[in-house]
């Protein structure tokens, strides 16, 4: 099965990543990342990650003494 790169549309050769490749009559073909993809779209993941960590924030719920806080995001 060939692999085509979901984001810039390159093509798996073996162990090379093409950006242009023609396909044959009735070749399966399958989407994923390739490893430049791959590596932007972890860190932006990572990026979002660490933002999401960053806003979260404990504060006391209404209703409930201050031993117990909830935490929220």
């Amino acid at each position: 099965m060939t692999k085509i790169c979901c984001v810039c549309q390159r093509v798996e050769n073996g162990s090379h990543w093409k950006e242009e490749y023609e396909f044959a009559e009735n070749e399966r073909v399958t989407h994923g990342y390739c490893p430049l993809c791959f590596d932007v779209i972890m860190a932006e993941l990572m990026e979002s990650r660490d933002d999401l960590s960053a806003e979260a924030r404990v504060v006391p719920s209404s209703g409930q003494d201050s031993s117990q806080q909830t935490l929220c995001a």
